[in-house]
């Protein structure tokens, strides 16, 4: 990111308090480390490619308070890292192909995170914000919405980057939903069904579960019965709720 102006729509949108610890994911050549450095109580900022590492010590020389953690960000433990160190929110520029595992995997710490915001390829925005039944709704749809209320901020053109990419991309923010339901099931759990109902979008609900879960057709048909939903219902179709609720009857 080297266009000021979207910068600090990055920065506004993450509102970082001076309690606050951020992880970064993906600081590049360091310049919104740098910004969040200024606000943040500590920024720990993970980068897998080793090249950058002496540019970006130049970059936030020795007086910010930022951790360089050079580090593949889909295989860091999170809690271990995070640990009971106070609200801790999350900033990442996300390159398209971790995209979805890498907001799986954070979504599926057991981690209260107080709020990210993500710079992706717009494409993926529009998969975080989809609803039932549009084609873009799948898994990262139902993973994000269930705990967080999503807004996207902007969109950035290619031409805010060096190097420029070939697509457009936007901000989206996530917010903690103020309801704070409790998830009736393990997110491993919640993972395993999404993962087995909408793999195969063709398929309907009840094929698609008992041929990629370890569940009887009987079982399926009662959860479907159980929340009023036909047998030949498509798993595109269901809203995040009543995933959450298929998963419980499904255990």
């Amino acid at each position: 990111m080297i266009n000021e102006h979207y910068l600090q729509q990055i920065m506004a949108a993450a509102a970082v308090g001076a309690h606050e610890l951020v992880v970064e994911i993906g600081p590049g050549l360091g310049t919104l480390t740098r910004e969040l450095a200024r606000v943040a109580r500590r920024v720990i900022a993970i980068e897998k490619d080793q090249r950058l590492e002496s540019l970006l010590q130049e970059v936030l020389g020795a007086g910010l308070p930022v951790e360089l953690l050079l580090a593949d960000a889909l295989q860091v433990d999170y809690q271990q890292l995070v640990g009971n160190r106070g609200p801790v929110k999350v900033v990442a520029n996300l390159p398209y192909y971790i995209t979805t595992p890498l907001i799986t995997r954070l979504l599926e710490q057991d981690i209260a995170w107080s709020g990210m915001v993500f710079l992706v390829q717009a494409e993926v925005a529009e998969r975080i914000m989809a609803g039932p039944g549009s084609k873009e709704y799948g898994l990262l749809s139902i993973m994000v919405q269930w705990e967080y209320e999503v807004e996207r901020i902007t969109r950035v053109p290619p031409s805010a980057f060096y190097p420029a990419p070939k697509v457009a991309s936007a901000v989206v923010k996530l917010c903690p939903r103020a309801e704070g339901k409790p998830l009736p099931v393990s997110k491993e759990w919640l993972g395993q069904v999404l993962r087995a109902a909408l793999g195969q979008r063709r398929k309907t609900l009840l094929n698609a579960l008992i041929g990629n879960l370890a569940v009887t057709k009987e079982e399926v048909q009662a959860a479907l019965s159980h929340l009023g939903l036909e047998e030949g219902v498509r798993g595109e179709e269901l809203t995040p709720e009543q995933f959450i609720e298929l998963a419980a009857q499904l255990l």
